[in-house]
C-alpha cells in the first residue's frame, strides 16, 4: 500500500485473511510491515484495489504472488469500514477468508491461532504470544471474525475440505483433525462419521476410494479412504 495517502480520496483495500490446518492446529500467515504506519507489526496481506480492476482481481493478483501454484479456496468476509481504521486517511477493507490446504512460501509467516471465548491470541512460530489486537491496523479484528466465520460454517458447508492436501485421496480421521482444529476442541469419532456419510457421502460430494488403489499405510488394517467427486461428475 502507498506510504501517503490523499485526505479527501477514498480508498479500498483487499486483506486477505490465509487459513491453514497443520498437524492438527490452525493457522494464519501474516507479513510484517516494512512501512509507516505501524512499521514492524505483523499485519494481513492486502494490496489497494485499482481503478480499473475489479476487486477480485486485486485479490487474484495479490494471492498469485505468494501462491503461485496449488489449489485456494475463497470468499468475501466482511466489508471493514470505521473512519480511524488507517492513520493516512480514509480506507475501506474488503476482507476475504482464503482457505489453502498448506501454507506458501511467499514471505508469510505462520501464527498458530489460539481462541478461548472471545479471547484471541497468536503463538509465533518461535513460541512466542502475540495478541490479536497488537496486529497492524484493525486485523485483529478482522482475524476474529474470520475464525467466528470459519467456525460457525464448517459443518453445513464443503469448506473443510479445501484444507486438505489431497481431495483425491483423504481419510476420516485426517478430515476430523481439520474440523478439531477449526472448532478447538475433540469430536466424537462415531458422531463425527455419521455426520460425514450423511452430510457429504450420501448426498454425492464424497466417495470412498476401491482399497486396491489406495497403497498401505503400515501394519495392520488400512484405513478407508475418500475422494471429493469433482463437480462435473456429482
Amino acid at each position: 500500500m502507498h506510504l501517503e495517502l490523499e485526505r479527501d480520496r477514498l480508498y479500498v483495500t483487499v486483506d486477505a485473511l490465509i487459513l491453514t490446518v497443520r498437524e492438527g492446529r490452525l493457522y494464519a500467515l501474516l507479513s510484517r510491515r516494512k512501512n509507516p504506519p505501524f512499521q514492524g507489526r505483523w499485519a494481513l496481506p492486502g494490496r489497494l484495489v485499482g481503478l480499473d480492476e475489479p476487486v477480485e482481481a486485486t485479490l487474484d493478483g495479490l494471492l498469485a504472488e505468494m501462491m503461485p501454484e496449488g489449489p485456494r479456496f475463497y470468499e468475501q468476509l466482511y466489508t471493514f469500514s470505521d473512519l480511524n481504521r488507517d492513520p493516512r486517511g480514509r480506507v475501506i477493507s474488503i476482507a476475504h477468508l482464503v482457505a489453502v490446504p498448506e501454507a506458501p512460501s511467499g514471505g508469510l509467516t505462520s501464527f498458530e491461532i489460539r481462541l478461548e471465548g472471545d479471547a484471541l491470541s497468536l503463538i509465533a512460530p518461535g513460541g512466542g504470544s502475540l495478541p490479536g489486537g497488537e496486529l497492524a491496523f484493525d486485523h485483529g479484528g478482522i482475524l476474529a471474525t474470520g475464525v467466528q466465520r470459519l467456525r460457525g460454517k464448517i459443518d453445513y458447508t464443503d469448506i473443510a475440505f479445501h484444507f486438505l492436501t489431497r481431495p483425491d485421496c483423504f481419510s476420516l480421521g485426517q478430515l476430523q483433525s481439520i474440523f478439531e482444529a477449526v472448532l478447538s476442541c475433540p469430536v466424537d469419532p462415531s458422531n463425527f462419521r455419521r455426520m460425514v456419510k450423511s452430510r457429504y457421502e450420501e448426498p454425492g460430494f464424497i466417495a470412498p476410494l476401491d482399497a486396491s488403489t489406495v497403497s498401505p499405510r503400515g501394519r495392520g488394517r488400512p484405513a478407508a479412504m475418500y475422494r471429493v467427486i469433482p463437480k462435473n461428475e456429482r
